[in-house]
């Protein structure tokens, strides 16, 4: 079941961003430090919060902090604020190792929404098998999806492993703040040649110890 469709409070507390660039096929985040630059993530296998999961509307302008009004629940949706909101959602996902620590994750298209959409059935489907664990999740590959809009790709998110909840991630929702946040531009596309799309079935979970991430 779908926890969203692509067509509360206000805000959210500021944390280092993952992002997924649709028209590159590729995931990105950044070092905890100022100035920090932003890096491609190679291997994007992190545990994702998913009891914690949270829609709502999102309004990201270049050169503008972004706003986010959350949704009281997952199903019930918030009224849109206003112009150039567009319905999201956002996730705590944790990687020491590729990701160097917690990161939020969010995204308002529709493409990434129907992956998170994909993986949200697959984690309601084991969660009770798996009680008081989390998924750890891995982007097995991409898949290209062609409009009007060009050539987009649809991320494979695939759940590899159950684990204990990592102590890096809080179990409460993150507290609201100030809607308005101070960050960074998403990433331009990238230039080179997006990853393949995969052709192959997923791989089957494998034991928690066996996932690095």
């Amino acid at each position: 079941m779908a926890f969203m469709t692509s067509t509360g409070g206000e805000g959210g507390e500021f944390k280092i961003y993952c992002s997924y660039n649709a028209k590159a096929g590729r995931w990105y985040t950044k070092e905890d430090k100022p100035d920090a630059m932003q890096f491609e993530v190679t291997d994007m296998t992190a545990v994702f919060d998913m009891d914690n999961l949270q829609t709502g509307w999102f309004l990201f302008a270049p050169g503008v902090a972004p706003v986010k009004t959350f949704d009281p629940s997952l199903s019930q949706a918030a009224p849109s604020p206003g112009e150039g909101f567009k319905r999201g959602f956002q996730i705590d996902v944790f990687s020491s190792k590729n990701l160097l620590g917690v990161r939020e994750f969010s995204a308002t298209a529709g493409i990434v929404i129907d992956a998170m959409n994909d993986l949200h059935d697959h984690w309601l489907a084991g969660k009770d098998a798996n009680a008081g664990k989390l998924p750890v999740v891995k982007c097995v590959g991409v898949t290209p999806v062609t409009n009007k809009h060009g050539t987009n790709y649809k991320p494979q998110l695939e759940i590899v492993a159950w684990v204990d909840r990592p102590a890096e991630l809080a179990g409460a929702p993150a507290k609201p703040a100030p809607a308005a946040q101070t960050a960074a531009p998403p990433p331009a596309a990238a230039t080179h040649a997006p990853p393949p799309a995969a052709s192959a079935p997923p791989p089957a979970a494998v034991a928690a110890d066996e996932v690095e991430f």
